[in-house]
Formats: C-alpha cells, structure tokens, sequence
C-alpha cells in the first residue's frame, strides 16, 4: 500500500524522518508501488524506472498456504473479534500476520495480540469468562544514528483512525531499545542477547 508519509498515525515521526532523509540526501517517493525488479532498476505500477544500489522492502503480506486452504479466511485473512481476537469458531483464535484486526504486520502487535489469547485461552480452561482485551497499541524504535533511536507509540483502535506519538532521538531512547530486544531474547529464548545479533 503506498504511503503519502513514512508513518501516517504520527505526523511528529513522520516530520523528524523526512527532515533526516533530507539531511542525508535521502529522497522519499509517496504514494508509488514498485511492481518489478531487475539488476538495479525498480520499476514502479506507472511504468517509470528509477535505479538503486540497495533495495529494502516489504513483500505483500498473505496468509500462508495451510491457513487460506483452512477455510477460516475471508477476502484472504482470517476475521477475529478485534478486542478478543477470538475467531467465528468457539475456542479458537488468531493473531499476527493471519488476522483482519486492522494494525500493522509487525512483531509488537502479534506479541499484545498474544497476551489476550494466551488470557482469554487460559479463562476457557478455567471456566471463567476472561476480561483481557487488545488495545492494538504497539510501538516502534527509529535509528537515527550518533547511538541516538526514536520511538513511535501508535494505537490501532478497532473503529477509529490510528493515532500515534513521537519520542525524539536521544541516548536514552538507544538504551530503552537494546533492553526490549535482550528482554525478549531472555524470555522467548532464555539466554542473554550477544553483539552481532
């Protein structure tokens, strides 16, 4: 999906990126879906070719082969109930990247998405009814190097416009980063995070 700024719930982020991108000769191309790539030519939906040495994207997101052959989804995603993310199957839920809740594809949110599942699983087995909700809050850290990193806090709220804030780069911000990746290595992996990953 093109997009006419780098983050469109934050204004503030999307400011501060293009200010840098300005800075450091970095030129930004809204609204424009690369359909092709050949050695070192990209090749946008309107024909126009334009060169680069280092290409970074996202590929199309889609739920994988054995979820779509499932029968669970609808227009390619499986529906959940957003404050739930229980599916229309009694029991059974869905998080992350195969959903239709309506936030990014990235990691924060699939890791809140599975904090509510987890409770609302755990309720079931209890006989209890559950009260844990999804708030579809979620962030994301902006390296602006000189060890300086940003932070994005966006909310997705199920029938609202996504908002978000902006926290400017400083040291602080770079150490805050390292400790949610090493917590996450800790607790997903159980061994202390390592340079060089």
């Amino acid at each position: 999906m093109p997009l006419p700024v780098p983050i469109p719930p934050s204004p503030a982020a999307s400011e501060a990126l293009l200010g840098a991108f300005s800075e450091r000769g970095i030129d930004w191309h809204p609204n424009r879906v690369v359909k092709e790539l050949t050695a070192g030519v990209a090749t946008f939906a309107d024909g126009t070719e334009m060169p680069f040495d280092l290409f970074l994207g996202v590929p199309v997101h889609r739920v994988p082969r054995v979820v779509a052959d499932s029968g669970m989804t609808v227009d390619g995603w499986v529906p959940v109930n957003p404050l739930t993310l229980e599916t229309s199957y009694p029991g059974v839920f869905a998080i992350g990247d195969v959903t239709s809740v309506g936030t990014p594809k990235a990691g924060v949110f699939s890791e809140g998405q599975a904090s509510v599942a987890a409770d609302r699983i755990a309720a079931i087995l209890r006989g209890d009814a559950g009260s844990s909700e999804y708030d579809g809050r979620g962030m994301c850290y902006l390296e602006f190097g000189q060890d300086e990193v940003a932070r994005v806090n966006v909310t997705f709220a199920a029938g609202q416009a996504p908002v978000g804030t902006y926290e400017a780069p400083s040291v602080a911000l770079a150490a805050d980063k390292g400790e949610f990746g090493s917590s996450r290595i800790r607790r997903w992996f159980g061994r202390e995070w390592t340079s060089g990953e």
